[in-house]
């Protein structure tokens, strides 16, 4: 997981919390004028798969694993506020259901993956492709690829900011994360995007049925999810080593 599962200094824990807590009000009142209740069941069936992906760890083949994210294919499907609410969601129901991170973190984990991973990705997207609505063309193929590993590296910095893992140590992680990111979303916008309702597609509604299809495979590839270490414990265990010698 992208999580911060330890604990963090009280000053840390107060400002992330705070502003978490500022940042979810807003994505409230944000996603007020991205969504309409057409649009609600499939943002609801895409938070559903977005959180059954997160525990489907996949090794890497360099001592650690990943898995996908979401932020980047939430925000450029939804929207950027529909992005963080969905996200500050899923890791709320991950600590209070699964135990991931703890309370004092979960401002901090929102933070990483509600905001700064949504935002860099839509702004990586928009600056490629403007506004067009999702077409699941090349061009958008590529703005998509290039977004998820800018929104992935962005969660690395902020991580390295938050926790005590070096930077030299989590960005190749990372890097190696962000393409896991990049073709996992790719896949997944290609089957929501071609399912779009034509005559709908300016209100980007998508069809439920593909939605509840990927969320149903991620489901059930969760018992075979990898035991490795994530790439943010790898990076720790790394700095800790690093800093050993």
């Amino acid at each position: 997981m992208h999580l911060i599962q330890g604990t963090l200094d009280s000053s840390m824990t107060l400002a992330t919390t705070a502003a978490g807590l500022m940042a979810f009000g807003l994505a409230c009142y944000g996603a007020r004028r991205e969504l309409d209740t057409k649009q609600l069941p499939s943002l609801l069936a895409m938070t559903g798969f977005v959180f059954a992906a997160q525990m489907v760890n996949c090794a890497t083949g360099f001592g650690f694993s990943g898995h996908l994210a979401g932020a980047a294919l939430l925000a450029i499907l939804f929207g950027p506020f529909s992005a963080m609410l969905s996200m500050g969601v899923i890791l709320t129901a991950q600590y209070a259901f699964l135990g991931d991170g703890s309370l004092s973190t979960l401002g901090a984990n929102f933070l990483n993956m509600g905001v700064v991973a949504p935002w860099i990705a839509i702004g990586v997207f928009r600056v490629l492709q403007g506004r067009r609505s999702p077409q699941a063309d090349a061009g958008q193929v590529v703005a998509l690829c290039i977004a998820s590993l800018a929104s992935t590296l962005g969660i690395a910095i902020s991580l390295s900011l938050m926790s005590q893992a070096a930077l030299s140590s989590i960005l190749p992680a990372y890097a190696v994360i962000g393409g896991i990111e990049a073709v996992l979303s790719v896949a997944v916008f290609v089957i929501c995007v071609r399912r779009m309702e034509a005559r709908l597609s300016s209100m980007r509604r998508y069809a439920l049925g593909p939605i509840a299809a990927v969320c149903l495979i991620a489901v059930c590839l969760v018992p075979l999810s990898s035991k490795q270490p994530d790439g943010l414990e790898y990076a720790l265990s790394a700095s800790a080593s690093t800093g050993a010698k």
